[in-house]
């Protein structure tokens, strides 16, 4: 199986091209993910690494990265490693692996502070019964 699921940050803004490929028009994105692991070495300090991985995607899935994410922003991503080759210009054979990507998460919020989630409760229950913030605040205990 060739299954690849990692989340990792843009290193910069993605790259959408329009491209004919046999007589259909369509639209592929280029970008490179930086994704770093976090260990522990044999003499218990700790350490990280970041590997950047180059990614591409097609058709709407393209136009909806390029859309909604840029520089720096957390992406998880799903789909199959893909091996490029090719000869350079003075005729040397190059290659290198890049993921396809099949399909895409927005990585979850943070949570809010018990202190926001307790202000917008309040808020959206004074909201709901039609309650002026005098009274709101004289239902509070505190």
């Amino acid at each position: 199986m060739n299954i690849v699921h990692l989340s990792g940050a843009f290193t910069r803004d993605p790259e959408l091209k329009e491209i004919t490929v046999g007589e259909r028009g369509t639209k592929v994105v280029n970008f490179v993910l930086a994704s770093s692991r976090r260990f522990r070495k044999k003499d218990g300090t700790s350490d990280e690494e970041t590997t950047f991985v180059n990614c591409e995607a097609w058709d709407s899935g393209a136009e909806t990265i390029a859309k909604w994410f840029s520089k720096g922003d957390q992406i998880i991503i799903n789909g199959s490693l893909k091996n490029e080759k090719w000869e350079d210009k003075e005729g040397n054979k190059r290659s290198r692996d890049k993921i396809r990507v099949s399909s895409f998460e927005f990585p979850p919020r943070g949570k809010k502070s018990s202190q926001e989630t307790s202000d917008s409760s309040e808020a959206s229950a004074a909201e709901g019964q039609g309650s002026s913030s005098t009274s709101t605040e004289e239902s509070v205990p505190f």
